[in-house]
């Protein structure tokens, strides 16, 4: 029989990409972004379908300065961008492929304490959040592991970011078909919404959502029933 084909990259391959992505990462740095194109190359490199390993160093190499990848766009551009950029909406409706756990990592660990906050605008900011909530809410529905390991995942992250991953996850849950175009309406619909921001609604509300050590377990678990119960009531 003959040599079965390859369905992916070669070892070599794989090590020219990122041997690349490295290069590409330390003029960026050193060149501080000033180039958009610059930054949509880069951009282009986080989408699903490149190697983990790629999107990991991207976003671990450029932490410091993530916020430069944010360019002057409009709704309707950003929602484009981040349509390409996700694997799909929630697996059990769409049968889309689960996010590796080193790309949940990396993008959890972009939205953690730095020298300079991204903002709800900032492309990664949504980008992180779509994944993140994506893989929420499919382990919500899936398997108490998965929850685990997303608890420790999202562990010294604000309270105001974790509210809007599952503001976004309780969305993508709420719709009728848990599809990517409803997942990345569900963001855009979050983040860009001021309105929607933890720190602007009421006292009790802002409590509920306090995330120290000695509540987060608490909160935790209240925060996850909270999804179950809009899903159970989702599909009566």
């Amino acid at each position: 029989q003959g040599q079965q084909p390859s369905h992916g990259p070669s070892r070599d391959e794989l090590r020219a990409l990122e041997d690349f992505v490295s290069d590409i990462c330390e003029s960026y740095l050193e060149h501080g972004g000033q180039y958009e194109s610059f930054s949509m190359c880069l951009r282009l490199l986080l989408r699903h379908d490149f190697p983990p390993k790629v999107i990991s160093d991207i976003l671990t190499k450029l932490h410091p300065i993530l916020n430069l990848l944010t360019i002057k766009e409009d709704r309707e551009s950003m929602h484009s961008s981040l349509m390409q950029s996700v694997s799909g909406g929630l697996p059990s409706l769409d049968a889309s492929r689960r996010d590796p756990s080193s790309v949940l990592d990396a993008f959890a660990a972009a939205l953690k304490k730095r020298d300079r906050e991204l903002s709800r605008e900032d492309y990664i900011y949504l980008l992180a959040i779509t994944v993140l909530s994506r893989n929420l809410a499919s382990s919500s529905q899936r398997c108490e592991c998965g929850l685990e390991a997303m608890k420790k995942r999202l562990a010294g992250i604000s309270s105001a970011v974790i509210y809007d991953v599952f503001q976004v996850s309780k969305l993508l849950l709420e719709s009728a078909a848990g599809t990517k175009e409803n997942l990345i309406r569900a963001t855009l619909d979050t983040c860009l919404n001021s309105s929607s921001y933890l720190f602007l609604q009421d006292v009790d509300e802002q409590n509920k959502w306090a995330w120290n050590k000695s509540l987060e377990d608490t909160v935790w678990i209240d925060a996850v029933t909270f999804l179950r119960k809009n899903e159970c009531r989702k599909s009566k």
